[in-house]
């Protein structure tokens, strides 16, 4: 009878350490959820100062879907924690996940800097970055928002950008089709 006690004493402390969840899982659902409805909020106003370059490629697959990359790159400022979301506003975004940086899963518990003229790849520090994405239609916009901390960590900035595609009528090719912007200094 008592072996029957302590197993029933275990078995209720695993079932009841297995419902308790995440409580980061639930934080950067809240954050993730917050940087959507930022952008969708900011209704598609483009930053004036965008202190980084950033290109968008999007290839046109075989099976007629498009991936897309929006690579953000050569920083003019220091930036430190980045944070980044691409959001098509016309998808629901209960059942679409948006690519992001610093928000999800494992990216959610790293640090990711932009500092000019510096990489090290091992401490955090990188040249660039990519947001990658699918989309089915051939024709979209898709409203990016980056967020970051000064090098004292304090002042938090955010820049938003836009960044289209459709597919031109006569255009049957697969490939690569590109944007390329470059930051005002």
């Amino acid at each position: 009878m008592r072996k029957f006690g302590v197993l029933c004493l275990v078995a209720a402390v695993l079932l009841m350490g297995c419902s308790y969840p995440r409580t980061g899982d639930e934080e950067s659902m809240k954050t993730y959820e917050s940087y959507i409805d930022a952008v969708i909020s900011n209704q598609g106003i483009e930053s004036t100062m965008i202190p980084f370059d950033y290109d968008f490629h999007v290839y046109k697959m075989e099976d007629d879907t498009y991936e897309y990359e929006i690579a953000i790159f050569d920083p003019s400022v220091a930036m430190y924690n980045i944070t980044a979301i691409a959001v098509n506003p016309e998808l629901d975004s209960n059942t679409n996940v948006h690519p992001c940086l610093g928000i999800l899963g494992a990216d959610a518990q790293e640090s990711f800097h932009m500092v000019p003229y510096q990489s090290n790849p091992q401490k955090g520090f990188y040249r660039g970055f990519v947001l990658e994405g699918i989309s089915t239609e051939s024709q979209f916009t898709l409203q990016v928002m980056v967020c970051w901390k000064d090098s004292a960590l304090l002042k938090e900035q955010r820049v938003f950008f836009n960044v289209h595609f459709a597919l031109e009528a006569d255009d049957t090719a697969v490939g690569e089709k590109e944007t390329r912007v470059r930051s005002e200094e």
